[in-house]
Order: structure tokens, then C-alpha cells, then sequence
């Protein structure tokens, strides 16, 4: 069995949300995540929400995926329109023609798109990584975004995934230095 990355509503107008400084450290890791997992053979798949809020309308300029981490050609696209991805979408069935057992999931709405993902995968029966420093949310509901992730991260830890950071991952240079991701 293998293992895909799972990139998950990194678009235009959601990073666009983020403040600069976030978005480009947000960006930054994606970008150097990607590159890796790439260079591991490990297969990508994007996951792209479609419809409500306005701006994430299927062919609008913010609905695509953000430019700095562009699907390669051949990389699959499952287009949503729920948090969970695999609702209603062909995810299960392009994750089975990977012959992935296991999923790395990144991507934006940390408390939204990339929990309900997470969760699913798991009660699926895929091996779930969540990375640490590879997903965003917006502040909202009177907490900042490290609030919001240091709560998903405490409930989802070891119950639901993994949670290792990005530089331990698919080879990347620390991950050489690092102890071994299984």
C-alpha cells in the first residue's frame, strides 16, 4: 500500500484571507512540502470547494487553486461541495486507483474542511497524518489561528492522526536528521 498527500482548499481567495506574512509562511511550507513529496514519488491530490461562500464559484479568479502550489499536470483535482472531502466527491475512488492505505492532509480551514477530512479518513480506515505546520484557518469565533489549531491538533492527536510538522516528512532535509515517520 502507499501513502498520497492530500492538499485541501488551498484557494486563491481563502490564503488571500490570511494576513501577508501569514500567507507567505503558509505558502512557503506548502511549497517545500509539495517539492518533497513530489520528490518522494509520493502522489498529490487537491481538493477544491465549489460554491458558497460567492468568491469560491467554480472558474472565478478565487476559487482556483493559489498559483504558488499549482497542480503539475496529471495531478488529480476532486472538486467538493461539503467540509468533509470525501462527500459527494470521487475522493475514495481516486485515493484506491493510488493504492494509498495512508493520507497526509494540509490545506486551509483548519476547523472546517481539513477536521471534517481528517476525521473521515480516519473512520475510513486510512493511516491519517495531520501537518502540523501545513494548515490555516482564519481567527473567528473570539480565537486567534494558533488557537484554533492547538485545539484540533489536542483533540485529533493520537486518536484520530498523527501530528508531525512538515520538515519530517518525505524526505526533506530534516527529516534525514529527524526519527523516522512511520
Amino acid at each position: 500500500m502507499a501513502a498520497a498527500l492530500l492538499v485541501i482548499d488551498v484557494q486563491q481567495s481563502l490564503v488571500e484571507e490570511l494576513v501577508p506574512d501569514r500567507r507567505d509562511r503558509f505558502l512557503a511550507v506548502l511549497r517545500a512540502l509539495l517539492g518533497n513529496a513530489r520528490a518522494a514519488a509520493v502522489p498529490v491530490v487537491y481538493v477544491r470547494h465549489d460554491g458558497a461562500p460567492e468568491e469560491l464559484i467554480p472558474g472565478t479568479a478565487g476559487w482556483h487553486v493559489a498559483a504558488e502550489i499549482a497542480p503539475e499536470p496529471g495531478e488529480p483535482i476532486v472538486d467538493k461541495r461539503f467540509r468533509d472531502s470525501f462527500r459527494g466527491t470521487n475522493l475514495a475512488e481516486v485515493l484506491d486507483g493510488l493504492d494509498a492505505d495512508e493520507v497526509f492532509i494540509c490545506g486551509m480551514q483548519t476547523e472546517f474542511c481539513v477536521d471534517a477530512t481528517v476525521r473521515e479518513a480516519e473512520r475510513r480506515g486510512y493511516r491519517v497524518t495531520l501537518i502540523e505546520d501545513a494548515h490555516a484557518t482564519s481567527p473567528g469565533g473570539g480565537l486567534s489561528e494558533e488557537q484554533i489549531r492547538a485545539h484540533v491538533h489536542r483533540v485529533a492527536r493520537d486518536k484520530v492522526a498523527r501530528i508531525v510538522p512538515s520538515a519530517q516528512l518525505f524526505g526533506s532535509p530534516a527529516a534525514t536528521s529527524a526519527a523516522p515517520v512511520a
